[in-house]
């Protein structure tokens, strides 16, 4: 039996949400699996715990974070007692470094996923707990390359640190919903919760030049979060209003009605390591491609793990004027067809779940 440790897990919508609930859904078409997973929406969890029930048991915990991980570790730990267990695998360091001391007097085997964000530390602290869990655990397995670099500046042993890219899900069985009303040509969109390292400003200050090139151009903004305000007010002030949408969180139908209708996706992040928000590896262009669509990124963090310039996608300099490349691609017809076909071709081949869980599990098992 697998157990699965995390904070972040459906029906909570975001990143590593959406890699932990497909690698723990996946793992489960293999292997007997236990998911403790912090609560999100109590409704919604139901929904989705009742629909996945034959699949996998999840457990949910809420409320006050000081009681809530404390009664979360106490169930691990009672759980572990009465059950055989192979492997602990967790979202991020965090998840482990309650019962940590308990798994490795214990000998079971722990496994700590890593995305970037969750390295970066401002204070000594928070070095010391991530240092405590990493020296500790049996395998640190980071979501890209860069991932990986960082986690070596922390003077780990190398032969405990590997790298799996994320999957992400084909939506080509999921049926599109018809809850938007796009119809401009070319499209463009931001799957990403919004953020100011997620470059939707320069996006909008871009997409005011391409008005004059592309007429009919629109622009869909998939996501929530603290600089939707700011967004909201720069649009407006660009006179943008009637070429953004602004969709909000968005379903896996809601997501391929916005694939079914988009020319590429872009997102243009920024580093910014000062405020500890990086770009650890960008799932978003991954499903993007999944869908037969490429992206056009800047060359941060680990994003060139997940668009291959001038194949998948386009990788710009953090110096490049996005306007001038938007500009170009969306002029090459062609062009965007083959970075297309090519950006499907390489996600069904690496990045399907099925191929990824067995990276994960070669790694876990041996």
């Amino acid at each position: 039996m697998y157990l699965v440790l995390t904070q972040c897990f459906a029906s909570r919508i975001g990143g590593i949400e959406d890699l932990m609930t497909n690698f723990a859904l996946t793992l489960a078409s293999r292997e007997n699996v236990k998911v403790f997973a912090d609560q999100n929406l109590i409704a919604q969890d139901e929904i989705f715990d009742k629909k996945n029930i034959n699949s996998i048991e999840v457990f949910r915990y809420g409320g006050i974070k000081f009681f809530r991980q404390r009664k979360k570790s106490k169930d691990i730990k009672i759980f572990i007692e009465n059950n055989e267990i192979q492997a602990v695998i967790s979202d991020t360091w965090k998840s482990l470094e309650r019962c940590i001391d308990y798994l490795k007097d214990k000998k079971i085997k722990t496994v700590c996923l890593a995305h970037g964000n969750d390295i970066i530390f401002q204070d000594a602290r928070r070095k010391e707990r991530i240092l405590n869990v990493y020296n500790k655990v049996d395998k640190i397995i980071a979501n890209s390359r860069y991932t990986s670099d960082l986690i070596k500046t922390l003077n780990i042993e190398d032969k405990k640190i590997f790298i799996v890219n994320p999957g992400a899900k084909n939506l080509d069985e999921v049926n599109s919903s018809n809850n938007f009303n796009f119809e401009g040509n070319p499209i463009l969109f931001t799957l990403a919760r919004l953020e100011k390292r997620k470059g939707h400003q320069k996006v909008l200050e871009a997409l005011k030049k391409l008005k004059d090139d592309f007429p009919n151009i629109q622009y869909i903004i998939a996501g929530e979060g603290s600089e939707k305000k700011n967004l909201v007010n720069l649009t407006k002030n660009l006179g943008l209003t009637e070429s953004v949408f602004f969709v909000g969180s968005v379903n896996q139908s809601q997501k391929k009605e916005i694939f079914n209708n988009s020319t590429l996706m872009v997102m243009p992040t920024t580093n910014e390591v000062s405020i500890g928000s990086i770009e650890g590896f960008g799932i978003s262009y991954i499903e993007a491609a999944m869908a037969g669509l490429c992206s056009v990124a800047t060359d941060n963090g680990g994003v060139s793990d997940a668009i291959i310039n001038n194949e998948t996608g386009l990788l710009l300099k953090p110096d490049d004027d996005l306007y001038s490349s938007l500009k170009n691609i969306l002029s090459d017809s062609k062009k965007i067809k083959f970075f297309n076909l090519q950006a499907k071709k390489r996600a069904l081949k690496d990045f399907n779940w099925d191929v990824v869980i067995e990276k994960y599990l070669n790694i876990i098992r041996n």
